[in-house]
């Protein structure tokens, strides 16, 4: 029984074999049996390999029979009756005959089988269209002797080789692409006999019409509808005809095509089509923002530099703010550009690596161990019980004396030392980095007595160190060719530090050549293999890759297949969130999709779909390491979701469906409101204590994002509360509904300018707490800052002014109803009071940003500077160097 449910007999015994019921080894032209008994009148019944009814599969059977292949097939057997008895005179050519015939079939029956072990995905595509089996490799032919059926030696074409066969996908049968075929032949002949003017008898040059006439009748009907249909749509959109195909004057005429419905009537409706990701402000104007990085990667969908392209209203902030710095503050950009070029030029590679002494080394070590307890579930390639050790083995050999001091470091010349004992100072410092970023980023573990202070420090002093011993490693490691297993632990090790700690907001700074994933694949460590070391190395390497690209919005394309991936799950952490990470993938090749045009009906269904999956994935996590662990899926899906709710609310704003703007601008506000919940609740949960530097740096560039997306709503709300305003004014008559409806929007703005003071005041205390600086959160309360100032400024020009001259601007908020108002001022309302109360912000109002953030001790949204949004000479470097972060 096959796999389609048909039952194939054996090819029968000959007939000797059968009367004496013995084996038959059914060996043509004459069986073993009749060989070795020395009967010549072996012979063969039936036909082998044909296919008869079951009783399970009869309609089966009869619609496989009436197939293009099963027809030829029976056509060639036809003929291969005829010449079975010339054929059995032949055992040579008879052979021949036999294992071409065997080889063809079978080559069939497996392509076929190949066809129907498709995925279901794949069939729903291809149950329409017809697999032709087209030759992928052409045999050799070697000219060589057959003896014929007439016993005379003729040079024949011998083919050495099976017949192969290639699937190629079409819409069309055998019989049509023949027709077609023969059809074109015809037509060059018919050019040939005219250009040559030789006539060629006995040949019908007549054009072979289909098979089924009524077909073709109806084909050509409809064909030639749509032909008229296309060209009367044609004329109609060019504006040459109206639609009763009146002409249209010359002046009216629309000068575009609708190219889509040009090539195909029934196109997806164009209020269907997701097409946000088509950048909405021109090339012009995106070459003027020079004030944002160029260098980004054009398929992180996820970035915020690609949404301020295709955000009108956002764009005018970046481009106001470039406008400003080039008339008013040239002088200290010069200074700037010339001050980074100069650090670059005398930057280099240091041939040393210098670490604390052996002690305190030590003690560091074992600091790391009481404080990250997860550590063999988080980072299980990380062994630092194994570096103790390896410490007292290296270090007392080259501790020196500081100069000037009493202390002592240690110090390592590159050169001197092998390469396992290179990757082991790489896992010393790693471990060391690490550690830091665990006692900075909490506030549950204060550092109470002097001991606990002072190791701190030692280990803050040697951070530039550190960072400069894991330059020269990765340096060395490329310069050395090292490629092994601990390598590539190494190397997946610092990858996840890069991610988990990298303090820009973008991608444009750092260029993420995926090194681990690279060696890991080079290695063969995403085959499947029996090593449970090398296993949990490639568990580690796949869940950080898949993480790495999909925050940004990227396909993590190296693994985008399954056949890239046939390596087992035996990590806990992975195997909890693999559903989900797969989902996001699928998620970014439908997004990412270069071939179709993406549907909105389908990214609104995918999008709950995630939702679903989230929280599936969610509460499936009830041990403490996985609930740190689904931190970092939590984020990449709550980035996820802001940004494609975003992105519908411009699609939905371009085509001036308000009333769908609406609702999917309620589900954004809840979104945020559990997004900045989510985010300050997880940075005060004494379960995660000396753990959050696995998820504070992305928690920080989330909360920057959803700062950004809430100050393009203010600019809406302000745009449109601006415009009624104006409207009313020019009116002659103005009713009490439209000025209610004026003071809701305004209220709406405010309350949003609320929330962005709000969330930088709870930033500022957490940084109070914080041992040393967080560049990150700086960063972000400076922006936050600028933006207050920048608001400040708008509502005291109140001037509303286009990015790009270029770029007609719709306003969703402008097609809000009243009723809607006073439902999204609600929702705005619970988002502030969730942050902090009203009135206990009201209290605190005037408190200023601690640390020094933006170089002045001015109030977070005070009038100071409102006109060049807060930038002075003094904090010009920082201010810049936030905003471009």
């Amino acid at each position: 029984m096959d796999i389609r449910g048909r039952k194939m007999k054996k090819p029968p015994a000959c007939v000797q074999c059968r009367k004496r019921k013995i084996g038959c080894d059914r060996v043509k032209p004459i069986c073993g049996n009749c060989m070795k008994h020395n009967k010549m009148d072996c012979f063969y019944p039936d036909v082998p390999g044909q296919y008869v009814p079951s009783s399970s599969s009869s309609s089966n059977t009869r619609q496989v029979a009436n197939g293009p292949y099963l027809n030829s097939y029976y056509a060639s057997r036809r003929v291969s009756k005829e010449t079975a008895a010339l054929l059995q005179k032949n055992p040579e050519l008879a052979s021949l005959e036999q294992i071409r015939e065997y080889n063809t079939r079978l080559q069939l029956l497996n392509a076929q089988n190949q066809l129907n072990n498709r995925s279901s995905a794949a069939n729903a595509t291809l149950n329409q269209q017809h697999t032709q089996y087209i030759p992928k490799s052409v045999p050799s032919l070697e000219s060589k002797p057959v003896t014929s059926a007439n016993e005379s030696s003729t040079p024949l074409n011998w083919v050495q080789g099976p017949a192969i066969f290639h699937m190629l996908t079409s819409p069309y049968t055998q019989d049509e692409i023949i027709n077609h075929e023969m059809n074109f032949l015809k037509g060059r002949l018919l050019e040939l006999q005219e250009i040559t003017g030789k006539k060629i008898t006995g040949v019908n040059l007549d054009l072979k019409q289909d098979s089924s006439a009524q077909m073709q009748s109806s084909h050509s009907n409809r064909n030639q509808e749509e032909f008229l249909t296309i060209k009367k749509r044609k004329l109609s959109e060019d504006g040459v005809t109206d639609g009763d195909g009146k002409p249209i004057p010359e002046s009216e005429r629309r000068p575009h095509l609708n190219e889509f419905k040009d090539l195909d009537p029934q196109f997806l409706d164009t209020n269907k089509v997701f097409n946000v990701f088509n950048s909405a402000i021109s090339e012009e104007g995106r070459n003027r923002l020079w004030l944002l990085p160029k260098n980004i990667n054009k398929s992180s969908i996820f970035q915020i530099q690609y949404l301020i392209e295709r955000d009108p209203f956002l764009f005018k902030f970046f481009n106001d703010l470039n406008i400003l710095i080039e008339t008013q503050f040239n002088g200290p950009l010069h200074d700037l550009v010339a001050s980074r070029n100069s650090i670059e030029r005398n930057s280099g590679i240091s041939q040393i690596l210098k670490f604390p002494s052996q002690s305190i080394t030590q003690t560091l070590i074992n600091k790391y161990l009481s404080t990250i307890t997860e550590t063999n579930s988080i980072l299980p390639i990380l062994k630092p019980k194994r570096l103790l050790p390896i410490v007292e083995q290296l270090f007392p050999s080259n501790t020196i004396n500081k100069p000037n001091s009493k202390d002592f470091e240690t110090i390592f010349q590159v050169f001197s030392v092998t390469n396992d004992q290179l990757l082991n100072l790489g896992f010393i410092t790693l471990c060391l980095l690490i550690l830091f970023e665990s006692l900075n980023s909490t506030v549950l573990i204060p550092l109470r007595d002097d001991e606990h202070l002072q190791l701190f420090n030692v280990l803050f002093n040697y951070l530039p160190l550190l960072k400069s011993n894991l330059t020269t490693l990765r340096f060395e490691i490329e310069k050395r060719s090292m490629c092994n297993i601990e390598t590539l632990r190494f190397i997946s090790l610092w990858k996840y530090y890069q991610f988990v700690m990298d303090t820009s907001s973008s991608s444009s700074f750092v260029i993420d050549y995926d090194e681990d994933m690279h060696m890991a694949c080079l290695l063969s460590l995403n085959h499947e293999t029996q090593n449970q070391s090398h296993i949990l190395t490639w568990n580690f390497i796949f869940k950080n890759y898949c993480w790495r690209h999909l925050f940004l919005g990227q396909l993590p394309l190296l693994m985008s297949e399954p056949f890239t991936n046939s390596t087992p799950i035996i990590d806990p952490l992975l195997n909890n969130d693999f559903e989900l990470i797969d989902f996001e993938v699928n998620l970014m090749k439908y997004l990412q999709s270069k071939d179709q045009q993406l549907s909105i009906d389908k990214i609104i269904q995918l999008i709950k779909l995630l939702k679903n999956k989230n929280i599936e994935v969610s509460q499936g996590c009830l041990t403490t390491p996985s609930i740190i662990n689904n931190i970092m899926d939590s984020l990449i899906y709550r980035n996820s979701m802001l940004y494609l709710n975003f992105y519908l609310l411009l699609q939905f704003e371009t085509l001036k469906n308000y009333a769908k703007f609406n609702e999917i601008l309620e589900d954004f506000l809840e979104l945020s409101r559990e997004t900045l919940f989510f985010v300050f609740s997880n940075l005060a949960n004494i379960k995660f204590a000396g753990h959050e530097f696995t998820f504070i740096n992305k928690s920080i560039v989330v909360l920057q994002t959803l700062v950004l997306m809430l100050l393009a709503l203010y600019q809406r709300s302000f745009d449109s509360s601006k415009r009624t305003n104006d409207a009313n004014e020019i009116s002659e008559q103005t009713d009490i509904h439209s000025n209610n409806d004026n003071s809701k929007r305004i209220k709406n703005k405010n309350v949003i300018h609320l929330i962005i003071n709000k969330i930088a005041m709870l930033l500022s205390d957490y940084t109070k707490n914080c041992k040393k600086q967080n560049k990150l959160i700086e960063n972000l309360i400076i922006k936050i800052k600028t933006i207050s100032k920048y608001i400040k400024n708008l509502e005291e020009n109140k001037v509303t002014t286009s990015a790009d001259s270029n770029y007609s601007i719709n306003n969703g908020f402008s097609g809000i109803s009243a009723e809607q108002l006073i439902k999204l001022n609600h929702e705005l309302s619970k988002i502030s009071e969730s942050l902090i109360k009203t009135d206990f912000y009201e209290q605190r109002k005037n408190s200023t940003v601690s640390n020094g953030v933006l170089g002045a001790a001015a109030p977070v949204d005070s009038d100071a500077n409102s006109d060049t949004f807060g930038l002075t000479k003094e904090n010009f470097n920082e201010v810049f160097e936030a905003i471009r972060s």
